[in-house]
């Protein structure tokens, strides 16, 4: 019985630092969100994940830094917010300037994103027109491009920096085996509202059969067409030579 308590004793000792840090998280989201007020977007979500585990490549959209934007939720819309996405849980991150605590949120809520330099849109799981999540919108015409990213933890031995875990990393470190491997997915969304997911340019232009000719004769004019061009680059420019 004593040599029972002892083991128990220790085993608290253990785990006492992380049941600390657990309470301490909770104290700081409750109060964060307290300052935020009831009727604030910061009070609905969840306090976001946190990534200690040393690996290349980054578990967010494109970078871990927030950047600022508007965010629809619930039918409301909210300024001046710092945002991200979280590739790996796919859920939209949220945080005020002078907190560092993130508020995460699903597109079952959040309808749509604007910062300075990108549209996200935000598909429900009872939407139905393309798999739930979060989407970067390309285009802004008729006819339009959705972009999903998701990301998770990979280990290899054989990785190396760029093409090879699917990004570049400015920070790569050759000494870690662990990485976030990113998966794209695209889908065309034509001016009727379907949509239909593609891989690559030439199934993108199969899209407009009427002005394929003419299309890519603008695209190889600007050169965007030659391999190994950004892909991104190569949709917004179809969709706006499309659009005229």
């Amino acid at each position: 019985m004593y040599k029972t308590n002892r083991t128990l004793t220790a085993l608290f000792i253990l785990l006492l630092p992380s049941i600390c840090a657990v309470a301490q998280a909770q104290s700081e989201l409750k109060a964060f969100q307290e300052a935020a007020g009831a009727s604030s977007i910061l009070f609905r979500g969840k306090q976001a994940n946190t990534y200690e585990r040393p690996a290349n490549g980054t578990p967010y959209w494109s970078s871990p830094e927030f950047v600022s934007g508007t965010v629809c939720f619930e039918g409301n819309v909210y300024d001046d917010l710092l945002v991200n996405i979280d590739a790996v849980t796919g859920q939209v991150l949220i945080r005020k300037s002078e907190s560092p605590i993130a508020v995460a949120l699903t597109p079952d809520s959040v309808t749509s994103i604007h910062t300075d330099n990108a549209v996200f849109a935000g598909f429900s799981s009872t939407d139905g027109s393309i798999p739930s999540g979060f989407y970067e919108v390309l285009g802004s015409g008729p006819e339009k491009v959705y972009k999903h990213v998701s990301k998770k933890l990979l280990t290899s031995t054989h990785t190396m920096n760029g093409d090879p875990i699917g990004y570049y990393d400015p920070d790569y470190n050759y000494d870690l085996n662990s990485y976030y491997g990113i998966t794209k997915t695209y889908y065309f969304q034509d001016r009727d509202g379907r949509f239909s997911r593609f891989k690559g340019k030439r199934a993108l232009l199969r899209n407009f059969p009427e002005r394929r000719k003419e299309i890519r004769k603008a695209l190889s004019a600007s050169g965007l067409d030659m391999p190994g061009t950004d892909f991104d680059r190569y949709c917004k420019e179809l969709l706006r030579i499309a659009a005229q």
